[in-house]
């Protein structure tokens, strides 16, 4: 953007140089191209500094993403944990129908045992076998 002097300042400088219009639009011109240089650096400072500021936020993301890429590993380590955790429930589980279907059996057996038992102590209890001599003469 080009600079201009408002016409007030340049009647100053007119009225400096005593009223000597081309030294005083001549320096005018100077200050003009002065502060156009200045405002040409400035813009450059700016880009320069916007393109440093992209790379370092590029970096910063690259790092951050860099960051993501360790979590989606983690995920990924912890989502297999999961599944060995899942896979030893499901054996302890089976474990545990095994071992009711044999505390099923014991039960059985003691049933059958304790039914063995009341019929022996039955058979040979003495009163026992004198009702069923009695019953069979």
């Amino acid at each position: 953007m080009a600079y201009s002097m408002p016409r007030d300042v340049f009647l100053l400088l007119e009225a400096a140089f005593n009223q000597d219009r081309d030294k005083a639009q001549a320096f005018a011109k100077a200050i003009e191209c002065f502060a156009q240089t200045i405002e040409d650096q400035v813009q450059d400072r700016i880009t320069h500094k916007s393109e440093v500021l992209k790379a370092e936020l590029y970096n910063e993301l690259r790092t951050e993403l860099a960051t993501k890429e360790l979590m989606r590993v983690e995920i990924v380590g912890i989502r297999s944990e999961f599944a060995e955790v899942r896979a030893e429930i499901a054996g302890l589980r089976a474990e545990i129908r095994e071992l009711r279907a044999e505390l099923n059996q014991i039960r059985l057996l003691l049933k059958v045992l304790i039914g063995i038992a009341i019929f022996g102590l039955t058979l040979f209890n003495p009163a026992f076998v004198r009702l069923v001599e009695l019953v069979l003469k």
